[in-house]
């Protein structure tokens, strides 16, 4: 009995010291694999890119494995890539560049065993990223992290043997925590002449989830209890424009999106999206605004509107929330939404909409003016009624301009804005029309009661006819 133990012992023994032996051999050539050099090779074999890794350090031992990359860039491809690390001229300065300072991650290796990515945790600190949009639509960050350049053929070489594709298998991913910290990007871009920079990002994802369906099949059904993914981040962002150097947004933006599970597109429907503009946050040349001045300015000649000071930029006075919902590829908003800028008030009522995926949008709102706007405005309209008599002047300040001021003395203005939404169509709403027109039918109604009593209205009327 006690030689057989002695031989099951001894086996024991024998097979913990092969698990082990092939553990640290799988952790060596693992290691060699992800040296800066194996890495660079992999990265500039994959991306049309040169790349550079100041160390990596992977540790199967732990549970799960864990992964550290620091100095870790993206540069242009250049002459260099086909030498040795240790030949290689340092880089020039270039203008697009993706630069990871530190990358940590860990991952449940006998999940891969299964077909199956299930990450714990992915944490990139102080990325860097420049790019250049240029006239002929080209990204050049997009260009960096894509597909490298094919090498030439040899017209001589025999064709390549056939390969049957391998059949399509499901697969899944799973990551519990990514993080992005104190992340920059700069976009240049070279057609509009704009320099657009974000800085102070940060961006937290949790619960993400990936599973994929053999064709002709429906996707997995979401696991029992699983929790929705939720998106959130903070930024601040700056537009310069390059030709004359003005600024046309100063905004910081806080944003929080939850995605119902396994969902397998960042717009899918059941989508909500809260997202927050900062007190303080500036917009030039609002283009809703822009073409709703052009719209207003026909009405100068009409009832003596004229709002030549017509303000289209602003700053925002409080924090502003917009909550939304995607339904059937459109965000929607949930709720009437208030931008109170220090110089109007601009109001997107419930029900607007907004495509993510070409930028259009369907707004309903109502632009109100600030106080010394709407005293301008209604100085510029009594002006203009002084030329129309003194019986018609007092008749449409009473029938019109009631209809366009508010309780609190604002001048208000319902619109419509559709189409693109950096180049949209503007119109006034049909109840702002309505109650132009509805104006002027009861100003000409009391001018003509006002004759039929002996006043002065038809000769009021007869005045400014001939004027």
């Amino acid at each position: 009995m006690k030689k057989h133990r002695r031989k099951i012992l001894a086996a024991l023994a024998l097979l913990l010291l092969l698990v082990a032996g092939a553990a640290v051999g799988a952790h060596w050539w693992v290691g060699k694999q992800t040296e800066p050099a194996a890495l660079v090779k992999q990265l500039e074999k994959s991306l049309n890119c040169r790349a550079e890794i100041t160390s990596a350090k992977v540790n199967l031992f732990a549970f799960p494995a864990t992964l550290e990359v620091t100095g870790l860039r993206l540069l242009p491809r250049d002459a260099e890539n086909d030498k040795p690390l240790k030949d290689r001229k340092p880089p020039k300065k270039v203008e697009t560049v993706l630069v990871i300072p530190s990358l940590t991650s860990d991952i449940n290796l006998p999940a891969l065993l299964s077909r199956e990515v299930r990450i714990g945790s992915l944490i990139l600190t102080g990325v860097e990223a420049a790019t250049i949009r240029k006239k002929n639509g080209e990204n050049t960050l997009a260009t960096l992290i894509g597909k490298p350049p094919e090498p030439p053929k040899d017209p001589n070489a025999p064709p390549a043997p056939a390969v049957e594709p391998e059949p399509d298998k499901p697969f899944a991913a799973a990551l519990t925590l990514a993080k992005l910290q104190r992340a920059k990007l700069s976009v240049r871009n070279e057609k509009k002449k704009q320099l657009i920079e974000i800085s102070d990002l940060n961006l937290s994802l949790t619960n993400l989830s990936y599973a994929s369906a053999l064709p002709g099949t429906p996707p997995p059904p979401p696991t029992p209890g699983a929790l929705p993914s939720v998106v959130e981040s903070s930024l601040h962002l700056t537009s310069t424009d390059l030709k004359d150097q003005r600024q046309q947004m100063d905004i910081t933006i806080g944003v929080r999106s939850t995605l119902p599970p396994l969902q397998q597109a960042a717009a899918a429907d059941g989508t909500t999206l809260d997202l927050t503009f900062k007190a303080g946050s500036y917009l030039d040349r609002i283009p809703t605004l822009e073409k709703l001045a052009i719209k207003l300015g026909k009405l100068k000649d009409q009832i003596g509107l004229d709002l030549t000071s017509f303000p289209v930029s602003g700053r925002l006075e409080r924090d502003t929330s917009v909550k939304a919902r995607m339904i059937k590829g459109l965000l929607v908003f949930e709720e009437d939404t208030n931008f109170n800028f220090d110089t109007c008030r601009i109001k997107i009522k419930q029900g607007s909409t907004f495509n993510p995926d070409d930028q259009s949008h369907e707004f309903q709102g109502i632009f109100a003016a600030n106080e010394k706007v709407s005293q301008e405005a209604i100085a510029g309209v009594e002006a203009y009624l002084k030329t129309k008599g003194e019986s018609l002047g007092p008749i449409i300040r009473e029938t019109v301009l009631k209809k366009l001021i508010n309780e609190k003395g604002l001048l208000t203005i319902p619109f419509t804005s559709n189409e693109d939404i950096g180049r949209p169509e503007v119109n006034l709403s049909r109840s702002f029309e309505k109650a132009i027109t509805d104006g002027l039918t009861d100003a000409a109604k009391e001018l003509l009661k006002d004759t039929l009593k002996g006043g002065d209205g038809l000769q009021g009327l007869i005045d400014s006819l001939g004027k």
